[in-house]
């Protein structure tokens, strides 16, 4: 069957998801039966469609004359097959039989009767744009391309993928989203902290409980227990959802989930307000370290009006950091509206004794951080705030080598520093109320926007990220999928900003990894192990940005070509 010869189209289960594919048929001029489980699901279904084509019926025999019949009833396996079954009897042999199925694959449900079947999944139907279309074995390349065609007639992109649990996008998107439900069910952090870090520190759209809340909780439930059951504990629905399923709140759908749509957001844990009398802004700031990181928040500080300085291991370093700095403002002259500060690069360490706050962005090692630490702590004047810029190790090392831990806080800038909104604001177990407060002052100075943590390995974003990123990797490492597919589908289907093989090449392989081996080392979790792409890609010096993008996939096409000689 051709794109052309499909004229009538069925679909059996209009929930969100049914509903909106034939919505979107019959506004691409496709003739549509909609079928639904009785007469009275079907007389609510018929006001939905309103001023459309849909024929609304309870009779799945109507469907039988369609050119393509898709199942869309709910996420469970037995539902799936007994309506596939049925298409099988009342269908016509030639017609083409589409499954919305999330978790099953297209091979087990062609049981049912349809070895032809090909399958239909994406994440969230109130924001369709873009599907994955996988097929059974017994499905021809001309029927996949056939409904394929149909599709994009509606306006959805389709990206042709392997046949597996969750397809791509979606098993990579549900692994963050349980996650984050896992993190707000042991308290790790509230509703509002974690849809602004995701949002800030990820670029997402929305936070993931208000898509979870989209998708809704019920729906949510299912497919994770179908991931679980297949893919492993990672899948596991973290024990909030079921507690909110259980007292009627499903999410959008139902009018209240993780936040109230009639009010305001519910189940949470406030946002820590900032000081009532703010604390004036420290007069001057010292940067130390010369990588990239320093510089970009030396930069910020800059463009906020500070006094900054920053301190370099030596002066030819410290020179090169300064350079760096200055080519990154637009010329000579601040912006409009923006105030510059001053600037000075030295390997002088003196300049620490009159630093007002200082903040170390230096390498990524327990023991160099500790060391400065101790340094800090000795020479810092009284009342001086020290901040990290820690992103896999605890504050509180850092508080206890400076012997001043009431002085110490974490500040976990995004890279980009100067381009990303977010900055984790991280108290240890001994953070003093000033030395914080004056944190979220700061931050608030730099225009960016602070998020308070607890002093728990990858804070918040990293937690959530690292994993997704591993999931990833491990579907490269096994040939899966290419790496242009992953990163296309992460962005169409799942909503990423970017796709994770060029997120992996800005964050850095050598960064990741070092992030990744914290994370498993404290909590022991299969999901935060190192993958071997990982290992293999710092080994060989695929380290992405840092190496001129040299990153995933120039390594996996030399590793291709050196396969092929």
């Amino acid at each position: 069957m051709t794109t052309g010869d499909i004229a009538t189209a069925a679909v059996v289960g209009l929930g969100g998801a049914g509903a909106e594919l034939a919505r979107r048929l019959s506004a691409a001029g496709v003739p549509t039966v909609g079928v639904e489980a009785d007469a009275a699901a079907a007389e609510r279904s018929r006001g939905r469609f309103a001023g459309t084509d849909v024929r609304v019926t309870h009779d799945i025999r109507e469907a039988g004359a369609a050119d393509v019949v898709i199942e869309a009833v709910p996420e469970t396996g037995s539902a799936k097959r007994a309506v596939l079954a049925g298409i099988a009897r009342h269908g016509r042999p030639d017609a083409l039989v589409v499954t919305t199925a999330l978790t099953a694959t297209a091979a087990e449900l062609a049981g049912a009767g349809r070895p032809d079947l090909l399958a239909l999944r994406f994440l969230d139907a109130e924001r369709l744009t873009a599907v994955e279309l996988a097929a059974a074995p017994g499905a021809t390349n001309r029927s996949a391309t056939a409904f394929g065609d149909l599709l994009q007639r509606t306006g959805l992109k389709v990206h042709q993928v392997p046949d597996r649990p969750g397809s791509i996008a979606p098993a990579l998107v549900f692994g963050i989203l349980n996650q984050a439900a896992w993190m707000h069910h042991e308290g790790r952090a509230g509703t509002e902290e974690l849809e602004m870090a995701m949002r800030l520190g990820c670029g997402w759209r929305q936070g993931p409980l208000r898509i979870l809340d989209g998708i809704g909780l019920d729906t949510a439930k299912d497919v994770l227990d179908g991931l679980h059951r297949r893919l492993g504990p990672r899948f596991e629905p973290a024990p909030v959802l079921g507690r909110l399923i259980g007292r009627g709140d499903l999410g959008r759908k139902s009018g209240r989930g993780f936040h109230d749509y009639r009010t305001g957001p519910v189940a949470q844990q406030p946002v820590r307000p900032g000081p009532s009398s703010p604390p004036a802004a420290p007069g001057t700031v010292a940067v130390v370290g010369s990588g990239t990181m320093a510089t970009g928040i030396a930069e910020v500080f800059l463009r906020a009006g500070y006094r900054t300085v920053l301190v370099a291991r030596t002066e030819t370093k410290a020179a090169a950091a300064a350079e760096a700095v200055e080519l990154a403002l637009p010329g000579a002259a601040p912006a409009p509206g923006e105030t510059r500060g001053t600037l000075t690069s030295t390997a002088d360490r003196s300049v620490l004794a009159r630093a007002d706050l200082v903040v170390e962005a230096v390498i990524e090692d327990r023991d160099v951080k500790r060391g400065l630490f101790a340094e800090l702590g000795a020479v810092c004047k009284p009342q001086a705030v020290l901040a990290t810029t820690t992103s896999s190790l605890p504050v509180r090392d850092c508080a206890e080598a400076s012997g001043r831990p009431g002085d110490v806080v974490g500040l976990h800038f995004f890279n980009p520093a100067p381009m990303m909104p977010l900055v984790e604001v991280v108290r240890s177990e001994r953070t003093g109320e000033r030395a914080l407060a004056t944190a979220h002052d700061v931050v608030r100075r730099l225009g960016k926007t602070g998020v308070e943590c607890a002093d728990r390995t990858g804070f918040l974003v990293n937690y959530l990220l690292f994993p997704y990123l591993n999931d990833a990797l491990a579907l490269l490492h096994h040939d899966v999928v290419g790496p242009q597919l992953l990163d296309g589908v992460a962005k169409s289907v799942g909503g990423q900003p970017i796709g994770p093989t060029r997120l992996l090449d800005t964050v850095g392989a050598h960064v990741a990894l070092a992030v990744q081996r914290r994370l498993h080392e404290d909590y022991g979790r299969a999901e935060f192990a190192p993958p071997p792409l990982l290992e293999e890609l710092v080994t060989t010096g695929h380290l992405g940005r840092k190496c001129g993008w040299k990153g995933v996939r120039a390594y996996l096409a030399a590793r291709e070509l050196d396969a092929v000689a």
